[in-house]
């Protein structure tokens, strides 16, 4: 299976909104645009997002939108997943600092209880593969991309990132 993974920003994943300002209007019709395109050309037949729950996203309002609709999964890890796999309080109580050239943004620390996440990831969005689904579109937060691409590897699927909507990396 071919994985295209898009790192995401999740206030940024959301349908646009008119209360938006407008760097993040921009921001979300850019996602919009690149999804609109690379959907169709990748013969994406499966979205899997962590998202918010009882949000509409981009994502899924182009799912839904298609003609036949994509099927579309939240993958997001609710808390009482994280407490049944024991990680809710490491999650919670993530270690992490200022970025101090910006002032800016918190940087977080990846700690062990992130793999365990990310794997929910993996098998929540392999679960939900059709027959058809070839070409799988993932949308996560930036930090568990990379790790969540090379579990994938891994296992011997074709995968390619994209870091692009991201502007800044919020972790170490």
């Amino acid at each position: 299976m071919a994985f295209w993974i898009v790192a995401i920003d999740h206030e940024l994943q959301l349908v646009q909104d008119p209360n938006d300002p407008k760097h993040r209007a921009a921001q979300k019709e850019q996602l919009e645009a690149l999804l609109r395109t690379d959907i169709p050309e990748r013969g994406v037949r499966l979205i899997a997002e962590e998202s918010k729950l009882g949000r509409v996203t981009i994502a899924s309002a182009l799912a839904d939108a298609n003609n036949p609709p994509i099927p579309w999964k939240n993958i997001i890890m609710t808390n009482a997943e994280r407490a049944a796999a024991g990680i809710l309080e490491a999650l919670r109580h993530r270690p992490g600092h200022p970025d101090y050239a910006t002032m800016q943004f918190w940087i977080e620390c990846r700690i062990p209880e992130d793999e365990i996440r990310e794997n929910f990831f993996v098998d929540e969005t392999l679960r939900a593969v059709g027959a058809d689904a070839e070409s799988i579109l993932m949308l996560l937060g930036d930090m568990p991309v990379d790790a969540v691409g090379e579990r994938l590897l891994t296992a011997g699927h074709n995968v390619v990132s994209n870091h692009d909507l991201f502007p800044v990396r919020r972790w170490e």
